[in-house]
C-alpha cells in the first residue's frame, strides 16, 4: 500500500474511532435519562379531605421535558450515524441542545421538589391547588438524569466540531483511491511510433 493512499485510510479510521466514541457517548446519555425517569423521582404528603396523604412523581412526571429530549436523543444519534453531512450537523445540534434541555429540567425538578409534586398533589386532593406539607423527599434520579443530558450535550458539541473533519476524511480517501485527472494510460504501439520501435527491437510484434 502505498504511502498516499495509507495516510487518508488512517485518518478516516482515526475518524471513525471518534465518531464512534461520540455516538456512543449520546447514546448512552440519552438511554441513562430515559432509564432514569422511570423511579419515583421526589415524594412527600399533602393535606387531603380524608387526611394526610402520599403523593410521588416519577420522573415522567416530575420532568416531562427531560423524557420527550431523550427520545429526541435517540432520533438525533439515529439521524448522525446514517446522514450526511448537513443531516448530520443539524444533529449534532439536537443533541446539544437536548442535552442542555435535559439538564437543565432535572436539576429544576432536583431543586424545586414542591413544584414538581404539585400535579399528583392536586390529582389527590382533587382541588385546583394543593400546597405539599413538610419538605419532600428527593431520590437521586434526578441526578442521574442531568448526567445523562451532560452525556448528550457534549455528544453533540462534539460531533458539531469534529463532523466537518470526518467528511474530509472520507472524501480524501476517495480522491486517492481515483487515477488523477491528469493521468494518461501508457500508449500504446499503434498510437506511439517510439513506443512501436522499442517493441521491435525486443523481438515483439507492434501490431499486436
Amino acid at each position: 500500500m502505498s504511502a498516499p493512499v495509507a495516510a487518508p485510510r488512517d485518518a478516516r479510521r482515526r475518524a471513525g474511532r471518534e465518531r464512534g466514541l461520540l455516538l456512543m457517548l449520546g447514546l448512552a446519555g440519552a438511554v441513562v435519562t430515559l432509564a432514569a425517569g422511570a423511579p419515583t423521582w421526589v415524594s412527600g404528603r399533602v393535606s387531603a379531605t380524608a387526611g394526610p396523604t402520599s403523593v410521588l412523581a416519577d420522573g415522567r412526571t416530575a420532568a416531562p421535558l427531560a423524557t420527550a429530549l431523550g427520545l429526541v436523543a435517540l432520533a438525533a444519534v439515529v439521524a448522525t450515524t446514517i446522514g450526511r453531512r448537513v443531516a448530520r450537523a443539524l444533529a449534532a445540534v439536537a443533541l446539544l441542545l437536548g442535552g442542555i434541555g435535559i439538564l437543565v429540567a432535572s436539576v429544576t425538578a432536583a431543586t424545586t421538589p414542591a413544584d414538581a409534586l404539585s400535579g399528583p398533589a392536586r390529582a389527590a386532593t382533587g382541588r385546583s391547588t394543593a400546597a405539599v406539607t413538610g419538605s419532600p423527599d428527593v431520590a437521586p434520579w434526578p441526578w442521574v438524569s442531568a448526567a445523562g443530558g451532560l452525556l448528550v450535550g457534549v455528544a453533540g458539541l462534539g460531533v458539531l466540531a469534529r463532523g466537518r473533519s470526518w467528511a474530509t476524511s472520507q472524501r480524501h480517501e476517495r480522491d486517492a483511491g481515483e487515477a488523477p485527472a491528469g493521468a494518461r494510460a501508457p500508449a500504446t504501439p499503434a498510437e506511439d511510433p517510439a513506443a512501436a520501435w522499442d517493441s521491435l527491437t525486443h523481438g515483439e510484434d507492434p501490431t499486436r
